[in-house]
């Protein structure tokens, strides 16, 4: 029998309404002298937050520089030794997480995560999306753990702009999409990937089914069980599926197109990491002989004010040049296209791109 080796959860998830200056008493339980690494542009919604950690102690604070690179990582981690931190919490968007987890894994301390935005389950995650100083899309890093602690105060996501919000249900589609893709060919599945196959498709059909009253309510500043849902989703849910279904329920080819379209940086990172996803979702269904649910789900899109086609996206007018490259780095050997359980090739995901784009046609 072989060894099952899973990174399931963070060390410990806390989840609720207002509570952001209660986090001090949290970060002292895991350290005596934290890193803080903030997103600047955040840093007045957290301010209880900082207050309430430098409460405790000694505090050192550190400036995300705007993208998760190696060099970013390093620098963190060299100023983390040199400066004597043995924790580092990581305030903000998906990038911060996951600069902030392999910061921390490299500098071997404790990591906290508190996200501002529910975009993506990047909190969650036991991996880092590397990119370059430009945006393009480098590697996944694996910090061989979930970070120690996870702390979301539900007043400030379901607060922050509501593109942030959709492009994480949009995001969290794709982990139903994706594991049926990759899973479907698997015919003795263990009891972990069940569990994992289950909360892929609870999200799934919930997302549908109560996402747009939650936008619609989130738009109108009520926070209803239903934003609630949708919040709780797309970090707990969706980052839960991954832990326990490993790399059967993580990326195929929605992400490996999302990581295509990084080979134009400067039009990609005018967009949210789950917006450029949900497009690939659309991919990805199309791969897989689902024409019907793809159109269902760019109907979806629409409703809740989501990017449905590449022109929504900004990629308007894509020479033959500029599809290749997007396409080559989509096959690219080392990503996650590869995961597909069947044969595919360029001219093939080029009639898909095509057919993806024009779903909502004549509508």
């Amino acid at each position: 029998m072989s060894v099952l080796e899973l990174f399931i959860s963070p060390g410990k998830y806390i989840s609720g309404y207002d509570n952001i200056s209660k986090l001090g008493i949290e970060i002292n339980k895991l350290g005596n002298k934290p890193m803080l690494l903030i997103d600047k542009n955040i840093e007045k919604i957290i301010e209880k937050g900082i207050k309430s950690i430098k409460s405790f102690g000694e505090v050192e604070i550190t400036y995300f520089n705007g993208e998760c690179t190696f060099d970013e990582t390093n620098r963190i981690t060299k100023l983390m030794i040199e400066k004597g931190c043995d924790v580092i919490v990581g305030f903000g968007g998906g990038k911060t997480m996951d600069t902030a987890k392999a910061s921390g894994y490299d500098a071997k301390v404790k990591i906290a995560t508190v996200p501002t935005i529910a975009a993506t389950c990047a909190a969650w995650a036991s991996h880092s999306a590397m990119y370059t100083p430009e945006g393009i899309a480098h590697s996944y890093y694996s910090i061989y753990k979930n970070a120690d602690l996870v702390y979301k105060d539900k007043k400030i996501t379901s607060e922050a702009p509501v593109r942030y919000i959709i492009s994480g249900m949009v995001d969290t589609l794709a982990k139903w999409i994706e594991t049926k893709a990759f899973t479907g060919p698997i015919k003795d599945k263990n009891v972990e990937l069940e569990i994992a196959i289950l909360l892929a498709q609870k999200c799934y059909r919930e997302i549908l089914e109560f996402g747009e009253k939650a936008i619609n309510d989130v738009k109108n500043g009520i926070y209803s069980k239903e934003v609630d849902m949708m919040l709780e989703h797309n970090i707990l849910t969706a980052g839960l599926i991954g832990g326990i279904g490993g790399e059967a329920c993580r990326a195929v080819a929605a992400h490996a197109f999302s990581n295509g379209l990084t080979a134009l940086p400067e039009i990609y990172n005018r967009n949210l990491h789950g917006e450029v996803v949900g497009f690939g979702n659309l991919i990805q269904l199309i791969l897989d002989g689902d024409i019907e649910e793809a159109r269902k789900i760019a109907k979806f899109y629409k409703a809740i004010g989501a990017p449905a086609t590449l022109e929504d996206l900004g990629f308007v007018g894509l020479d033959e040049e500029k599809l290749e490259k997007i396409i080559n780095k989509a096959m690219y050997k080392g990503d996650t296209m590869w995961n597909l359980p069947y044969e595919f090739n360029f001219d093939l995901i080029k009639k898909v791109i095509v057919e993806a784009n024009s779903l909502l046609r004549g509508e």
